[in-house]
């Protein structure tokens, strides 16, 4: 049993709710808009849908955007997709989701959001309702920066896999460790030696105010990443870093790095 289930009888996905429902009403601060510029640079890029793997000419599709937020990603993704369907636990996030879809002038058949969780074990219809068969053989399920606030991260990917038609698209954005593995992560490893800042940014990341809504801090590496998307029957990982850190100010001087990782389910 973790820390986080010992401490309270809610799970992971009642906290994210209560917590992203106190947080959604406010502005984002000034970090949090330059990771999603960051996100949405190479989301809009040419590069993209050949790193993804698929045409930006190809006819109907479909994507999932769980745990969908403000609607970042659907967002800069909806060109590639005829609909877009948003899921998120969060009420308040799904009225930003809705607010996006209204500034790009987007009806619900081509980017609507719902209230949800398809991660438990006690699956209950969505809030409004949707179909089941609304709900499967999507050409792309995507989770961005969420899959380090799920109880449960091998057993999500298997349940977000499972939606997807055969062929279709799991792409997964999220925090990879800095571990020295490159130039920009290992300046900063110099920077926290030098100051002595280590065990004090560790600390703080253990105990933020968001701190017990994530079950796995420090993010994901590549080689995780792989083993989660094949035990889901995912395939031909694509995996891309971001070239620069990203200052997380709320966590001491903390700095973290972002990922891109996609599979295609077999």
């Amino acid at each position: 049993m973790s820390k986080h289930q010992m401490s309270s009888d809610e799970t992971f996905a009642e906290k994210n709710a209560k917590h992203f429902d106190k947080v959604a009403p406010g502005e984002w601060p000034q970090w949090v808009l330059d990771l999603h510029k960051q996100t949405t640079d190479f989301l809009a890029s040419p590069e993209f849908p050949g790193w993804l793997g698929i045409s930006p000419a190809e006819g109907h599709r479909r994507m999932l955007d769980y745990a969908c937020g403000n609607g970042l990603i659907s967002g800069s993704l909806r060109p590639l997709f005829s609909s877009v369907t948003g899921m998120d636990v969060s009420k308040s996030m799904l009225d930003k989701y809705q607010a996006t879809a209204d500034r790009l002038g987007l009806g619900p058949e081509e980017m609507r959001g719902v209230r949800g969780d398809l991660l438990g074990d006690d699956l209950k219809p969505t809030e409004p309702p949707l179909e089941e068969s609304a709900l499967w053989n999507f050409d792309l399920v995507a989770i961005s920066m969420a899959l380090h606030h799920v109880e449960d991260p091998e057993s999500a990917i298997k349940k977000l896999a499972a939606r997807l038609k055969v062929g279709g698209k799991l792409l997964v954005i999220d925090w990879t460790p800095v571990d020295g593995s490159t130039p920009a992560q290992r300046e900063y490893q110099k920077e926290l030696e030098r100051d002595g800042n280590r065990e004090r940014i560790d600390g703080a990341l253990m105990t933020h105010a968001a701190s017990h809504t994530i079950s796995k801090p420090y993010g994901f590496t590549e080689q995780e990443m792989r083993d989660m998307f094949e035990e889901a029957g995912c395939r031909d990982m694509s995996w891309k870093i971001a070239e620069e850190l990203t200052p997380i100010p709320v966590i001491e001087e903390m700095k973290s790095q972002l990922y891109f990782a996609a599979a295609t389910k077999g």
